[in-house]
């Protein structure tokens, strides 16, 4: 991800980038040793905002289970791979729209409009 201040993104930017990613189908091959607590926070934030996207009652209830195991420190982003596949696209696509708007607000802040 290039920048206009040559900064390199932070690690919220690269997580929430690699699950716009896997929401979108691809694969994705993560670096060994990410924070898991870091990757544990960025999720959550996206499972919470994920709520508000999902359009059907069901996908809310999916989304929020998901948030309540996320909760209790069990949220990795190389499962998120796993999960998808399970899930109905209304859950993905609220998943990938709250991915996207929080990298929105993150660049932002780091004015990279």
């Amino acid at each position: 991800m290039a920048n206009a201040n040559n900064q390199s993104p932070s690690l919220e930017q690269y997580i929430l980038v690699a699950l716009i990613d896997i929401y979108r189908g691809l694969n994705v091959n993560l670096p060994v040793g990410l924070d898991p607590e870091v990757q544990n926070n960025v999720i959550r934030d996206v499972l919470s905002s994920a709520i508000s996207f999902a359009e059907k009652q069901e996908s809310m209830q999916t989304i929020s289970d998901e948030l309540f195991q996320c909760v209790r420190g069990n949220c990795q982003v190389k499962d998120q791979m796993a999960i998808i596949q399970k899930q109905s696209p209304d859950v993905i696509n609220a998943k990938m729209l709250a991915a996207a708007y929080l990298l929105k607000l993150e660049n932002k802040k780091m004015n990279l409009n």
